[in-house]
């Protein structure tokens, strides 16, 4: 794997970090699920199919509780940055 890569995974973790932490503002409470799966993804970085599994395992709890709790803006930028995350998988990483 080329640090490019890895690079780019940890800049999409951060903005997914940033996100969730967002919605713990608007929520006001911190949201354990995806604050663990973004840890794992975080430690499997360099392991593109773990690390995918764990952001999408992320996304889609922090999906699912901003449209629950109405933040529907927050749901779609964490709908958008997996796509795009998932994209630039599928164009050639690794």
């Amino acid at each position: 794997m080329t640090a490019n890569n890895e690079t780019g995974r940890i800049a999409k973790l951060d903005e997914v970090k940033e996100l969730l932490a967002r919605l713990e503002e608007e929520k006001d409470m911190k949201l354990g699920g995806p604050r663990g799966a973004l840890m794992r993804a975080g430690q499997s970085v360099s392991v593109e199919s773990a690390y995918m599994n764990h952001m999408q395992k992320a996304a889609g709890q922090i999906t699912g509780l901003a449209i629950e709790g109405g933040y529907d803006e927050t749901a779609s930028d964490v709908a958008a940055l997996i796509d795009e995350l998932e994209a630039a998988s599928r164009g050639g990483s690794e």
